[in-house]
């Protein structure tokens, strides 16, 4: 398995999602093939979609606060279920790595109601995650 060259941050403006901003800011960094890096936020509704362009937008000078000034992230704001959108998402656009906050993860893998966003992802993607709590 080859190192992840094309990722996905999905955040929310969250605590821990914008800690996963920052890790993925900070481990691209460190590498000297700088992956490709798209920032999804997803609103759920269209009259949130403004809000959520902002949060985007605050991810974006996070990450590159972390990563440095020279490395420029793909945006992009969808209206949607959080965990499905993020997953078709990394599919689209061929995503081998999605980085995501995960206070809501529970590892109960027994469990056939596992709860939460980080839960769907670990379940539907087939690729590297990481969930940063």
């Amino acid at each position: 398995m080859e190192f992840p060259t094309n990722w996905l941050i999905a955040t929310n403006g969250s605590k821990y999602a914008s800690e996963a901003v920052k890790h993925a800011g900070m481990l691209s960094a460190m590498l000297k093939e700088r992956p490709r890096v798209t920032i999804l936020v997803v609103a759920d509704s269209k009259e949130s979609e403004d809000t959520a362009k902002g949060i985007v937008e605050m991810a974006k000078f996070l990450f590159e606060e972390h990563s440095g000034p020279e490395f420029d992230p793909d945006l992009t704001v969808k209206v949607g279920e959080p965990g499905a959108t993020i997953v078709e998402t990394a599919k689209e656009l061929e995503c081998d790595h999605i980085l995501i906050g995960g206070a809501d993860f529970k590892w109960d893998v027994n469990s056939k109601d596992p709860g939460g966003i980080s839960n769907y992802i670990i379940d539907k993607f087939h690729g590297v995650i990481t969930v940063v709590k």
